[in-house]
């Protein structure tokens, strides 16, 4: 009876034993308990900045428990992965499955204005003592231009709304000073025709940025010199009209006075 007795004790401090090991930190018992535990894991190297295992663990994570939420998150976290290291179109190519795979999913928002963010991330930056951004090729503004619209769209009331019309209207304007900057190049080289035109354009899509004033402006001054005082003119009189504050309305006003130019009576108002 005795041995029987010690015997029991014996099995029930096991039990207790085991039943400890699982409660506190020990081996998880049930598949979603070793997702999360795995999971958990591999989102340490990623806070860490072990971008590289974070994403094989991910990976590992997605082919152990693909039935698991965690599958879905480690689809999410990959990408976010891969925007941490500035490989932005391999992320947006793993935001935009995400968000194809799992639409009803609630972080299918999040991974969309990832997407337009990658595309942002992508502009030329200005660095010392290198030309100004909006002096190279702008594809990339185009691209987060309307990346960002097309986000803002389906998105404007969440979170991100925003953050994304913020950043929208810098990649305008950086746009703005790039066809700015492009007409004063043509005026230099002595190509008043092409300045014109780039100028009109840049008044069309990018007005009230804070470069009106400069483009009507120069506008003005190709037309001047293509010999079309009639549109120089109407050019010097909108900027008289529209921005009468602007010190370059001043030099305007003294332009028309000294040279008596006058709005031509037919042409349409701005």
């Amino acid at each position: 009876m005795r041995q029987r007795a010690l015997r029991l004790a014996l099995s029930v401090s096991l039990s207790l034993t085991a039943l400890g090991c699982a409660s506190f930190g020990g081996e998880p018992k049930t598949y979603t308990d070793q997702a999360e535990r795995a999971f958990d894991e591999a989102d340490s190297a990623f806070s860490a900045g072990d971008y590289l295992e974070s994403i094989r663990r991910f990976n590992l994570i997605r082919t152990k428990y693909p039935y698991s939420q965690y599958a879905r998150l480690s689809d999410l976290k990959i990408a976010d992965a891969y925007f941490a290291q500035e490989k932005y179109a391999t992320a947006v190519e793993q935001y935009r499955t995400f968000a194809k795979l799992y639409p009803e999913h609630p972080q299918v928002t999040y991974a969309k204005w990832r997407v337009a963010l990658s595309f942002y991330e992508q502009m030329p930056k200005d660095w010392f003592a290198l030309p100004p951004g909006y002096e190279r090729d702008l594809a990339r503004a185009k691209d987060a231009q309307r990346e960002m619209r097309f986000f803002l769209r389906r998105n404007k009331d969440t979170q991100y709304g925003p953050d994304g019309e913020r950043k929208l209207l810098l990649v305008r304007r950086r746009l703005a000073d790039h066809e700015f900057y492009v007409a004063s190049f043509y005026i230099k080289r002595g190509n008043p025709r092409a300045a014109a035109l780039r100028l009109t354009g840049m008044l069309k899509d990018y007005s009230g940025l804070g470069l009106d004033a400069q483009a009507l402006f120069l506008l003005a001054r190709a037309y001047i010199e293509l010999g079309d005082v009639d549109k120089a003119s109407l050019a010097l009189s909108d900027l008289i009209e529209y921005h009468p504050s602007d010190p370059l309305a001043a030099q305007a006003r003294d332009y028309v006075s000294t040279h008596a130019i006058s709005r031509p009576e037919s042409a349409p108002p701005k």
